[in-house]
Formats: structure tokens, C-alpha cells, sequence
């Protein structure tokens, strides 16, 4: 049996506990390493590329990244998308060709770090190796439930278990009101991250909305209007998908 979520009040709280987390991170970070700085990137920013060689790993302190697969003739595949908090390994010393594409969807503010500041013997350095862990696990969730959908699933299914994930990943860090949420992705990166044209995209959000299931507008403002039928589409229970996807901190 499928279960909902009730929509949560906006008050500010999860937002502010996000913020002192990611700041506990960096505090972590800079008592490693005093001389690691905060970088930043512009929408549109390629900070790596598929194919090269390096090593390393990132935390978002604010803006969102896509990390993309790209073939020869130009297809891209989106295989995840960071959000504020986030860590991610742009591979590691055992594979040291980059496997995908990182870019910035928006405005962007991270810091990247070696491996030799998690491995070593201080006190921080175990809790975030802890961090890390819960990252691979949930990261792990998200590709897995997402690759179902897009191997077997038909374009609403996708593009709603898509806004959904979305949506819980923004709630916990209090960047949902309501039912309305922000992503900064065109419909061509919501296909990226679907498996679906830039036309079926636009035509399932269209039948969406005629349905009275979602609301979208200035294309990155999004509005669900009937969280239990986008649930049953999606072919998800909320509360299980939650507990596989954000983190335990």
C-alpha cells in the first residue's frame, strides 16, 4: 500500500539546521587543512571533465551541480544532480579518469579536498569519512529507484518520481514551501536527467498540469497540486523513499 506525505509548514527551521550543518562541515574541513579555500562557479561552468585524470572530493555549499555522461554524437545523460550540502567523489585514486561531467546549473559556491584529508587519524577526519558513507549510500538509493523508472517506466512515471526526489531532498534542507519548490534545470536537463526529449518533457508537464497535478511556471518553479496521485504515478511510497534518500545525521 502506498503512503503520503503531509505537505510540511514552511517555518525556516530545516533551512537554518542545513546551513549549521554545512557550516560544521566546513569547520571540519578548514581544521584539516587551513589553506583550503572556497571556490566558486557560474551556471554553465564545466568544474570537470569526463575523461580527465584527477582526484578529488567536493561539498556544496550552495547552488546546485549536475554530473552528466556524455556519447560521442552530443547525447547526455544527467546520473545525478548535487544540491546544497551535498558531497560527492569525482573519482578516487584506484579509477583516476573522471566518469562523468560536472557542471554548475547555477551560481555555485563548494569546496573541493584530497583524499589525505579523509584518511587521516584526526577526530574530523572519521566524522566525515562517516559523512561520505551515508553520501555513497543515498546516492546509491537515488540512482538505483531512478534507473528502475527510466528502464521500465513511462515518461509521467519519470518525470513525477523525479520532482518528487527532488522535492524530499529540498524539504530537509527547509528549501520547500509548501508544496512549491525551485529547481534551476530547463526542460532539457529534466529530460537529461529522465531519458526523455525535450518534447516529451514538455508535453508530460503539460497533461500534468491539464490533470490539476502540478503547477510549473517561469519553467523552474514547481507547484504539486495533488501529492497523492503524483505519489501513485511515481509508483512510490513517500515515507520509504524518504528513509533510502536523505541521509541520518
Amino acid at each position: 500500500m502506498l503512503r503520503y506525505t503531509n505537505l510540511r509548514p514552511f517555518d525556516g527551521q530545516g533551512e537554518a539546521q542545513a546551513r549549521q550543518g554545512r557550516s560544521e562541515m566546513y569547520r571540519l574541513l578548514m581544521g584539516l587543512n587551513p589553506a583550503l579555500r572556497e571556490q566558486q562557479g557560474k551556471a554553465g561552468d564545466i568544474i570537470a571533465h569526463q575523461g580527465d585524470t584527477s582526484s578529488f572530493f567536493m561539498l556544496v555549499l550552495e547552488g546546485w551541480i549536475a554530473l552528466f555522461k556524455s556519447l560521442d554524437d552530443g547525447e547526455t545523460q544527467i546520473v545525478d544532480l548535487l544540491i546544497d550540502g551535498d558531497f560527492a567523489l569525482v573519482t578516487s585514486s584506484a579509477a583516476e579518469i573522471i566518469p562523468y561531467s560536472v557542471e554548475a546549473l547555477e551560481d555555485v559556491r563548494y569546496l573541493a579536498f584530497s583524499k589525505d584529508m579523509v584518511n587521516g587519524p584526526e577526530p574530523e577526519a572519521a566524522i566525515l569519512r562517516s559523512h561520505l558513507a551515508a553520501t555513497i549510500t543515498v546516492t546509491q538509493s537515488r540512482t538505483a529507484e531512478l534507473l528502475l523508472r527510466v528502464g521500465h517506466a513511462s515518461a509521467e512515471t519519470r518525470i513525477c518520481f523525479a520532482l518528487l526526489e527532488l522535492y524530499l531532498r529540498l524539504e530537509e534542507i527547509g528549501k520547500v514551501e509548501g508544496a512549491s519548490f525551485h529547481i534551476p534545470m530547463t526542460q532539457k536537463h529534466l529530460g537529461q536527467f529522465t531519458g526523455l526529449s525535450n518534447v516529451h518533457v514538455s508535453r508530460t508537464l503539460r497533461r500534468l498540469a491539464r490533470n490539476g497535478l502540478l503547477r510549473t511556471s517561469a519553467r523552474t518553479n514547481i507547484e504539486i497540486r495533488d501529492i497523492e496521485a503524483v505519489c501513485r504515478i511515481a509508483e512510490l511510497d513517500m515515507e520509504e523513499l524518504r528513509a533510502e534518500i536523505i541521509p541520518k545525521t
